[in-house]
């Protein structure tokens, strides 16, 4: 369980507080992380391939596995950037109005500036994961609670984060247009812009990103959700809206028949580009929830999907980082979320619950060492 900070604080001391962790913040959000340093004959760390490239590697982290002191060795053995899974949502950074606390979000910031690792904030604004008092809110109040908090949050970690993700999946889910979400509905489709607004006036230093899911497949929603996506970003390249990176969670299905195929992704990659736009793959995973019991053909079945995904998105020059949401298979949300219906764990990432790299890492590490782009 997350630690709940029973320390209040104002606003106006929200800065005082954080400067608790706040040492070394240059290193965190420096573009690339330093190389790990490897243990006697063991392989070299995904991040330290993916250096190579001009790329960072990252993962998603919590307390959980921070805890975990095997789990945690493997983090910083592999990563060069971390993404705080929940601790710096409104709920925990806010759960009572004015009561402001990065108490949950401590041990990451910490483990980060300790290991000089890169830091993706996760998010500033999102539907999701709000505290009960901020819901029942009239609406008249949200436009300034929502920019307090984003100014307060990111002015906060001022110089510390490589990356916000500012706004958390506006779109609607089959792609069309935006989604129906508490700030649409208060303050209209302009609070996109006026969050990013207010991002960049509280961090100038920080990329700046609009991160969502569903954009990589070949099927009719994926492609009328990345024209939504294509059709919001140039309307605020328009409006000379601060806007950095979009964020391609990509978090995938491995498939039960036939070899998974990103046809469509090239281009859209493409017209991001042309956008101005660098490209971060935010929270990269593989579900396998409808292949069969066999953890042997399971695994396959998922590393080829790694494969196929990368061998793509790599070979584009916009793209600067690629995250998964965990390492280890013994902490993935998969199995909360999207349980297999023969009730076994998923399998979904490059270690399993052991920490034993799966042939996963292997096509993943086999796809960073290949020849192709530097972006």
């Amino acid at each position: 369980m997350m630690r709940r900070s029973r320390l209040r604080i104002s606003r106006l001391g929200l800065a005082a507080s954080l400067a608790l962790v706040a040492i070394s913040a240059c290193a965190i959000a420096g573009p690339l992380a330093r190389p790990q340093q490897q243990n006697g004959d063991a392989p070299p760390g995904l991040n330290s391939l993916a250096r190579q490239r001009g790329l960072l590697w990252g993962t998603a982290v919590n307390d959980r596995s921070l805890e975990d002191p095997a789990l945690r060795r493997l983090i910083r053995d592999q990563a060069g950037a971390i993404t705080p899974e929940n601790a710096l949502k409104w709920d925990a950074t806010e759960p009572e109005p004015g009561r402001f606390s990065l108490e949950q979000a401590r041990q990451e910031l910490d483990f980060a500036r300790a290991h000089h690792l890169a830091v993706r904030g996760h998010p500033l604004v999102w539907h999701n994961q709000l505290p009960t008092w901020l819901t029942q809110l009239p609406p008249t109040e949200l436009r300034q609670a929502l920019e307090r908090h984003v100014r307060d949050l990111a002015g906060g970690l001022r110089g510390q984060i490589h990356t916000w993700d500012v706004v958390n999946e506006p779109l609607d889910e089959q792609g069309h247009g935006l989604r129906r979400t508490l700030w649409l509905q208060a303050l209209g489709p302009g609070y996109i812009a006026a969050a990013l607004r207010w991002a960049h006036q509280a961090d100038p230093s920080a990329r700046l990103a609009i991160n969502e899911y569903g954009l990589e497949g070949d099927d009719p929603a994926s492609a009328r959700k990345r024209q939504a996506l294509l059709t919001l970003l140039r309307e605020l390249r328009q409006q000379g809206v601060p806007l950095n990176v979009v964020g391609l969670q990509a978090h995938l299905l491995a498939p039960a028949e036939g070899d998974p195929s990103f046809r469509s992704l090239p281009g859209f990659l493409a017209e991001l580009r042309r956008l101005g736009l660098q490209v971060q793959i935010t929270e990269l995973d593989v579900s396998d929830r409808e292949l069969p019991a066999d953890p042997a053909l399971r695994d396959a079945r998922v590393a080829a999907t790694y494969d196929a995904f990368l061998r793509v998105v790599l070979a584009e020059p916009a793209v600067t980082l690629v995250s998964t949401w965990g390492l280890s298979d013994r902490d993935s949300w998969l199995n909360q979320a999207f349980p297999r219906a023969d009730g076994l764990p998923q399998r979904p990432l490059p270690y399993d619950a052991d920490l034993r790299p799966k042939s996963a890492r292997s096509r993943i590490a086999a796809r960073l060492q290949a020849k192709g782009p530097t972006p």
